[in-house]
């Protein structure tokens, strides 16, 4: 008999996953999920008043002739920016502060710019008629205010509605981040409403090394968290938003306060939940996007986020569920329509490329280093293999050196001829459902046994 695991797929009904006939039970890691908010406004509005890091409520920093610039994390993100930014507007204009002194902006970063209707539906349709709303430009520099140099070296561009106001209230998630250990807070500005000078520089910070190391580290340990609190130093008061998200819907945590303490203790919520236990490097993982919006390139950050839980030489497979609206929103399709044109062929010819630039940018040193790395552990330490219906029928069967598929049994074939050739008939398999909440660090990182549920026969 064959298992069977149910993997969320978007709004349409579980996903019935059957692995090959013969193969052990495999270990499945979901993530915690009791405990959500039942009364979204009341929980904000008690985190609002009691804010923490030792700052005052956001109606106590602002009067009359205040400015205030509001930044909210892009649609890539699940939080609840339509339900937080009327409460949050509500105690600005109690104080006095005019609509004309408000700016919205978007936290973009280099992800794709917001239109006007995905502004809208970002922040509701009063919001988006009534005040200034941004998508910052990343590579105009005369829309940005130089802030002068951090002490290690990065240039601190921002967007100056963001950078001239008296007062920045970030609304965002806490989310486990390859880089800066967990998204959210500061990180919204740093790269979010950042010049790409100033997210290039930071971005480049602590390359190098196991490129997973970085994912789920603390604040004190991450390079990347760190050159962005130093380039927060140069920017007046903030006060960070922030959530501990579940699937769409759902809410465990929010609190307000100063973005350095809300940062670090949400994080310590969010690694609670969702951090793999750990475990011997598995021959097959498989991790859904759930709950990411159908976005099937941001959806690789589902197996990036697991590719320590898979050993070398084992295959990754990702099921994305994929909206097709949102298929080529990180990546442009006439790109990915060039890449799959060159089939097998470029595949391999891109797995040997990668291999040798990772070792060229290791020993330079190069800004491409992360990038390199964690590309080349996806796709040549490991097959990738990707379930993703829409995206295979817009561009074939191919990405390179991964392979996409439409038909379940499809994929189960190509795992069981993966698995045969690499003398593991029988192999451990790790399933990560919802695999856009679990993570699973590089094995050097502490041991944490608490945060998910594993269940299966095979645990190890």
């Amino acid at each position: 008999m064959s298992s069977v695991v149910a993997i969320p797929w978007g709004d349409e009904p579980p996903l019935e996953l059957r692995l090959p006939d013969g193969w052990p039970d495999p270990d499945v890691i979901q993530p915690m999920l009791d405990g959500a908010i039942a009364d979204y406004r009341a929980a904000l509005t008690t985190a609002l008043d009691a804010p923490l890091g030792g700052i005052d409520p956001i109606e106590e920093q602002v009067g009359p002739r205040s400015t205030v610039a509001i930044v909210v994390d892009d649609p890539s993100r699940w939080t609840p920016v339509r339900e937080a930014l009327p409460i949050v507007l509500e105690r600005l204009r109690a104080r006095g502060v005019s609509q004309k002194d408000i700016s919205i902006s978007v936290g973009v970063g280099r992800h794709h710019a917001v239109d006007a209707e995905a502004m809208t539906r970002r922040v509701g349709d009063e919001v988006a008629a009534s005040y200034s709303c941004f998508s910052p430009p990343v590579d105009d520099l005369s829309q940005y205010e130089d802030l002068g140099t951090t002490d290690d070296g990065i240039p601190v561009r921002v967007f100056r509605p963001v950078a001239q106001a008296d007062l920045r209230i970030l609304i965002g998630s806490v989310l486990p981040h390859l880089q800066a250990g967990f998204g959210g807070g500061y990180k919204l500005i740093f790269p979010g409403t950042s010049h790409r000078s100033t997210l290039g520089a930071i971005h480049r910070v602590g390359l190098g090394g196991d490129a997973g190391a970085l994912l789920g580290s603390t604040a004190e340990a991450n390079p990347m968290r760190r050159a962005i609190r130093g380039a927060a130093s140069r920017l007046g008061p903030c006060v960070s938003l922030s959530h501990v998200l579940g699937p769409p819907g759902q809410v465990f945590q929010v609190a307000s306060g100063h973005p350095d303490a809300v940062q670090d203790h949400l994080a310590a919520e969010v690694a609670r939940r969702y951090r793999a236990p750990d475990a011997e490097p598995a021959d097959v993982v498989i991790a859904g996007n759930a709950p990411w919006p159908g976005d099937p390139m941001q959806s690789f950050k589902v197996l990036l986020n697991h590719r320590s839980a898979c050993r070398s030489g084992g295959a990754l497979v990702g099921f994305f569920w994929t909206n097709p609206a949102e298929i080529d929103r990180s990546f442009p399709m006439p790109a990915m329509r060039a890449i799959a044109a060159t089939g097998a062929p470029g595949g391999l010819v891109m797995r040997r490329g990668l291999a040798m630039a990772d070792r060229l940018v290791a020993a330079s040193g190069s800004a491409a280093s992360f990038m390199v790395r964690w590309a080349r552990e996806l796709v040549v330490d490991r097959d990738v293999l990707v379930y993703a219906p829409p995206l295979r029928d817009r561009i074939g069967p191919r990405l390179g050196p991964i392979r996409l598929y439409s038909d379940p049994a499809e994929l189960r074939n190509r795992l069981e001829i993966l698995a045969r050739s690499a003398g593991t008939p029988s192999p451990r398999v790790r399933i990560f459902p919802s695999g856009g909440l679990t993570y699973c660090p590089a094995r050097s990182a502490a041991d944490t046994k608490e945060g998910v549920h594993s269940q299966g026969k095979n645990r190890r």
